[in-house]
């Protein structure tokens, strides 16, 4: 195969596969994600800094 067979054949097998989630649609994820590590930080005891 030449390098633009390869090139092309990679484009189309990619162009087959699921579509990583953008960013403006994991929007939910996101804030569900943001909020559990808000509530885990909530419930542990404030630590002492030098």
């Amino acid at each position: 195969m030449s390098r633009t067979s390869k090139f092309i054949a990679s484009v189309v097998a990619t162009s087959n596969e699921d579509m990583p989630a953008l960013p403006f649609q994991r929007g939910a994820a996101r804030k569900a994600m943001f909020a559990r590590i808000k509530a885990e930080t909530a419930h542990q005891p404030v630590r002492k800094r030098a």
